[in-house]
Formats: structure tokens, sequence, C-alpha cells
């Protein structure tokens, strides 16, 4: 009896003191922690109808919705307005004259909204809700940026304006700035494989993206130059969306660098957590995320550490705004832009991670390190008298 109690007092030491030093050694990338719904806030798809509305027609809407919006990050809400008109309510039916129903109004968390056509010439009721949501939850381009995040560094989202010539140049800085990347990611934090992809949405099928332009805080019928999104993790937008003479090749690299960047680099949180594109993410991109990643972003233990780790803010002193500094770039405590036009030389891991914690830790973090080095030294301690105990009572045995 009292030889079981002593291992299994040895396993609960030696586990406490292997979980408590996994606590110091795990890191996250802004890639990684982009892959987790966390500050995940919903795409609100408002159905407006009337008391007069067949009960079965709301049946199918409710049906639908349940089976085409379910594995997305998009909810939907079906208003009676004769039974309900709050000043919400009231506003969007103003603002967009709405007289006639059942009417669809889809919101994004971000401020944007847009009317959305519930009526298809020719098809039933069923097949029209069946296309609304449909439309709404997923398009050409969207799917295959969901194809393409798991295998890629993150994605290039190009949308070209109305000049050929300036959606050439476009173009070409992005590829600039991916081949400049991509000399690097071996070098990253965390190795990555495969570099950033690259999808166009060409002027001519701006209109049928118009969900995903909205959700990026882009009018389609006012798209004259081109623009940029940088797209990583589960549909985040890591910084600004870049538009006409804001793309440069440097802020492409430096955003593309962002991304494979150790989540406690100095990064404000706005940056880490990018705003979503309203996407599916069915449960079989999850399995395959965990495969790719090594580890579930979905488990509550990670997304405790992840949250954790988010909590932070960064201090003043080792802030930096990606737009102007480059990750990957170091110099007397500062992180700076080389002037020249050459390639980035290439670093190692550990000097990247030099250049992200060469800056004097803040109060509240030393404190909190200190109180883990206390734990970790307590229970280092018991495991010892754990052994040594579990030793003196295995001779004791031994000699009876």
């Amino acid at each position: 009896m009292g030889n079981s109690i002593h291992k299994k007092l040895l396993v609960t030491c030696l586990i406490g003191v292997l979980y408590s030093l996994n606590i110091f050694a795990c890191r996250y990338t802004v890639r990684e922690i982009g892959f987790s719904d966390i500050g995940s806030i919903p795409y609100i798809l408002y159905i407006y109808t009337k008391s007069d509305m067949p009960e079965k027609d709301n049946s199918t809407i409710k049906k639908l919705s349940y089976a085409l919006l379910y594995e997305t990050n998009i909810k939907i809400e079906i208003i009676n307005i004769d039974e309900e008109r709050d000043s919400i309510t009231q506003y969007y039916l103003n603002k967009y004259i709405i007289h006639s129903f059942p009417s669809a109004l889809f919101v994004s968390p971000y401020g944007e909204s847009m009317i959305c056509s519930f009526n298809y010439p020719g098809r039933s009721f069923d097949k029209s809700v069946w296309l609304l949501l449909e439309n709404i939850a997923s398009s050409t381009i969207r799917n295959s940026i969901t194809d393409m995040l798991l295998r890629s560094y993150c994605i290039v989202l190009m949308i070209e304006g109305k000049d050929a010539g300036k959606n050439e140049n476009t173009l070409h800085k992005a590829k600039e700035a991916i081949s400049e990347i991509s000399g690097l990611l071996d070098q990253m934090p965390k190795i990555v494989n495969s570099q950033p992809g690259i999808l166009v949405i060409s002027h001519e099928k701006i209109h049928e993206e118009r969900i995903l332009l909205m959700s990026l805080g882009i009018k389609a019928e006012k798209i004259v130059e081109p623009s940029i999104a940088i797209i990583y993790g589960r549909g985040r937008i890591i910084g600004p969306v870049l538009q006409g003479e804001q793309i440069t090749q440097k802020r492409l690299f430096n955003l593309l660098s962002v991304v494979g960047a150790d989540c406690e680099c100095g990064l404000d949180q706005s940056w880490i957590l990018g705003r979503m594109i309203p996407l599916r993410w069915e449960s079989s991109v999850q399995s395959e995320l965990v495969r790719f990643l090594g580890f579930d972003v979905e488990n509550p233990l990670v997304k405790s550490e992840m949250s954790q780790i988010l909590s932070v803010k960064p201090t003043l002193d080792n802030q930096f705004d990606p737009m102007v500094d480059n990750l990957l770039g170091y110099s007397e405590g500062k992180i700076i832009i080389e002037k020249s036009t050459e390639s980035v030389s290439k670093i190692s891991a550990y000097e990247i991670r030099k250049s992200f914690y060469q800056t004097k830790p803040s109060k509240s973090n030393l404190v909190f390190r200190y109180i883990l080095i206390t734990i970790s030294g307590i229970l280092l301690i018991i495991l010892v008298i754990g052994v040594f105990l579990f030793i003196k009572h295995k001779r004791k045995n031994i000699k009876q």
C-alpha cells in the first residue's frame, strides 16, 4: 500500500515539474494563435419578416440556416418587425428603405452592412433561401482561402483595380515580397515549410466577392486602385488592407514577417487577433489543422495559455509598429528597417528571439515568472523528497 502511494506521489511530482517547465518553454506564433477563435465576433445575418409570413417559410429559414451556417462565424437573427422593432432594427430599416419582406441584411462586427437579395427569379422559396445562405457563407475565393490557409504560411490576397498597368505593378511587388520572406521561413521562431500563397480577384469578378470585400472594409462599387490584404490563421487579416500608393514591397514584407513572429514580440493584441472574414471552417479542416500544427488550438488548456499571453499588454519600450518597423532586423535594442533596397540578410532563429526579448520585461511579467520559478522549485524539492522516501521504503522492504 505504502509503495503504491509513493509511486503515485513520484508520478504526480514529476508531472507537476514538467508542466511548470513547459510554461516557460511554450511559445506560440502569431500565425498559430490566429488559428484559434479567441476574440472572434460573429457576423450577423438579419432576416426581417412580418406576421403574415407563412410558418412553413419561417421553418425553412431556420432549418437551412442551421445546416449552412453551423460551421461558420455567422449567426442568423429572424426579426418579426410587427412584434419587435428596437432602435437597431429601425435604423437599418430606414437606412436601406426596406419595405418588402422577407428581407436580408448582412452586418459585419466592424460596422459595415449590406442588403442581400432574398429573391432569385425562377427559383422556389426554399431554393432562394439556400442560395442566399450559401452565398453569405462561402464564395469561390473564400473556398480557395480555406484550402490554402493550412498549407501556406499565409495568403496574399490582391484585389485588382481598373488600371491594368497598376495591377501588374502591384502583383510584381507582392511576388517580390513573397520571394523575400520565403527565404527566411526556415529561420523563423517556428519553421513553416510552405511559402505564402497568392490569390487575385480580377476586376471583372469583384461583384461575385462582395461579401468578402465588405469584410475587408472595401466597397466593391468604389474600387479604383488595387488593394492587398494579408490573410492568416483562421481567416484573419494582419494589419490594415493596403490600397493604391500604400502598397510597397517593404510594407508587404513587414506584414508578412509579423505572421511568423512570436506572440510575445511586442505586438498589440489588435494585430495578433486581426479581423476575421466570414468563413466556413468545417470540423474536417480543424482535424487537419491539428495534424499540421501538432497541437489542437481548441484545446481548453491551449486556449487558456494563449489568452493569458494575450492579456499581457506590451510596454511602451518594446511596442513597435509593423507598418514602420521590421521584425527581422535588430540593432542597439531597437527594431529597424534597412534603408537599402537589398534583401534583408538572413539571421538565425536565436537572433530573432533575442531581438524579441532584448527589452526590459514589465513588472507584471517579472512577478509572474518569479511565482512560477518558486512553484517549480517547491515541486522539485517535493520530487526529491518523494524519490528519497520511495528508495528508503523499497530498501526497508528488501531487508524485511
